[in-house]
């Protein structure tokens, strides 16, 4: 073998690589913390996002106890703790010291402070009291009119009470079967992994935000119950230097292509995946007009809409589409077009147009009779066409589509009007439309359900399967402020320790609380994908990483 050609190879294997480790999202784990291990959610939790460690030899040893050198390391990692401009100045501790930064940080946010003689013991064991007072600090509690006596063997008047109680009185500890807290008792990694994760339950903490051309994107780590969860955010004004537009993948409907890529041919800075797709030459289920009807609607679901000066809006709507021909006897012939560029296979009965954005030519199969016609417009909503038979296919399929023209194809019964009233050199009319609620000139992607309107939240009823709404998966939202900005939220999803996902009333919620007064959803699971400023900035959960989508919303900066 050529050396060049090894080479070749080597280069091929470390791209591969590096971009399978770009979407791989964080799976740590430790020989000595087993699945049915106590602490394990929070302890895995904390290590994917990294807030504790193990050892080099892939241990996290739960039961050892906790210096408090390391307990300012896990506060600082845990809280995300500034940087402190005050000197420290105690006895035993030097600027060298593995720990000083941390201890630093832990003493400014005023969460630890040293001992009476001017030391601060960072190589001491950490007790269960100094961790409880360090919690409830961190937490804000109040320990004020403390008068309760939870524990056997902490009196009203040790040092720790009111901070025990405190922590207590909130359901951050607990002592044990015995009624007894141990105060005095070194914690173990394993308890100060739990009682950390408790602590950090109800607060978003941001660990990544940077803003280009007036957009913005965050990512938020969140502890619950349940389980962590991933939040990636983007925030477009409706003022920012950018266009919003459609993206198709390989710019015709039965394309797929990664959201990366799709950005990066538009030149786009940001964009999220849109609606569903099949994968059998269907396209997107919902809706998608972008100067032409590229899809038509499904079960009059939600489509998010766009119009020329950016204002966007949410909306429903189902096409109502007729071929009418005339007969040499004068008698106009109507036949209902149901779809524009599905896959008409699919269906037993049914007339699909067929345009070029579809692709090269139909993919049917041989059953159905397929009509060749010119138009004199193009296939836009709520539109009136004539066009010219060209030829007509009895028993054909695949039929070639030209760019100046559309193929009526039809299966099972419906073909037999496309049999008995298309005649070569006809002229027919075709008219689409598009009900109840579309304005013109508007550009829009389908998707769904709708999960706000009005500002109040409510998933709405558009056919989906009963587990899409009420099961935790990823989430890709989209959402409309007061103002007209956008809101765009993506949950990574169906990584235990990592990001559980949503629900679709969850995700409605998640929407409404950061500003939404009209949202949806947009199609989930291992297609939910954020892209931002050259990369795709959450985990997707496709097999291999980032799949192969249909379409997007894209968000593109105005040439100067």
């Amino acid at each position: 073998m050529k050396r060049t050609t090894i080479l070749a190879i080597l280069t091929a294997v470390i791209l591969l690589v590096s971009s399978l480790s770009t979407y791989a999202a964080p799976n740590k784990s430790f020989s000595d913390v087993t699945s049915d291990y106590w602490a394990t959610k929070q302890i895995l939790s904390l290590a994917n996002y990294d807030i504790v460690s193990g050892g080099a030899d892939g241990r996290f040893r739960p039961v050892d106890g906790l210096t408090r050198s390391e307990l300012t390391k896990l506060l600082t990692q845990a809280f995300i703790l500034k940087e402190s401009t005050e000197s420290l100045s105690y006895t035993d501790l030097s600027a060298s010291h593995w720990a000083f930064t941390f201890i630093s940080k832990a003493i400014a946010g005023e969460l630890m402070n040293g001992f009476p003689d001017n030391t601060f013991r960072p190589d001491a064991r950490t007790t269960r009291a100094q961790v409880a007072k360090i919690l409830v600090l961190a937490k804000g509690y109040s320990i004020l009119n403390i008068s309760t006596k939870t524990f056997s063997d902490v009196s009203s008047a040790y040092w720790g009470y009111p901070y025990i109680e405190a922590a207590a009185k909130n359901s951050l500890i607990s002592g044990y079967p015995d009624g007894t807290f141990r105060p005095d008792a070194e914690i173990t990694r394993a308890e100060a992994a739990a009682l950390i994760y408790r602590s950090l339950i109800g607060k978003d903490y941001l660990i990544e935000n940077s803003t280009i051309n007036e957009v913005s994107f965050e990512r938020y780590r969140r502890f619950q119950e349940a389980g962590p969860l991933n939040i990636n955010v983007l925030k477009v004004p409706k003022v920012a230097p950018v266009s919003i537009d459609l993206g198709l993948a390989r710019d015709r409907v039965t394309g797929l292509e990664q959201l990366s890529s799709m950005a990066k041919r538009k030149n786009a800075l940001a964009g999220i995946n849109a609606d569903f797709f099949s994968t059998n030459g269907g396209g997107c289920s919902g809706i998608m007009v972008d100067g032409q009807i590229i899809s038509s609607p499904i079960s009059i679901r939600s489509y998010f809409g766009i119009l020329p000066d950016k204002t966007c809006f949410i909306n429903r709507a189902f096409m109502d589409a007729m071929i009418t021909a005339e007969t040499t006897a004068g008698v106009e012939k109507r036949g209902v077009i149901s779809w524009i560029n599905k896959a008409r296979d699919s269906f037993t009965d049914t007339i699909v147009a067929y345009t070029p954005f579809y692709g090269p030519s139909t993919l049917t199969n041989n059953n159905g009779t397929e009509v060749i016609v010119k138009l004199e417009g193009t296939v836009t909503p709520n539109s009136e066409i004539i066009g010219k038979v060209i030829d007509v296919r009895y028993n054909a399929g695949n039929t070639t589509i030209s760019p100046d023209g559309i193929i009526l194809s039809g299966i099972g019964p419906s073909k037999n009007f496309l049999t008995e009233n298309m005649k070569r050199g006809g002229i027919i009319k075709l008219t689409f439309n598009l009900k109840p609620y579309w304005q013109d000139n508007a550009t829009a992607i389908g998707g769904g359900p709708r999960l706000i309107r009005g500002g109040q939240v409510g998933v709405e009823n558009e056919g989906f399967d009963s587990g899409l709404v009420s099961r935790k998966h990823p989430r890709t939202g989209i959402g409309i402020d007061s103002q007209g900005n956008l809101v765009i939220v993506v949950i990574d999803g169906r990584m235990s320790y990592f990001s559980i996902g949503m629900t679709l009333p969850e995700l409605a919620t998640e929407l409404k609380n950061r500003g939404a007064v009209d949202a949806m959803s947009m199609d989930g699971g291992g297609s939910s994908a954020l892209y931002f400023n050259g990369s795709v900035r959450n985990y997707p959960n496709g097999a291999s990483g980032e799949r192969a989508i249909n379409n997007a919303v894209l968000f593109i900066p105005y040439q100067s």
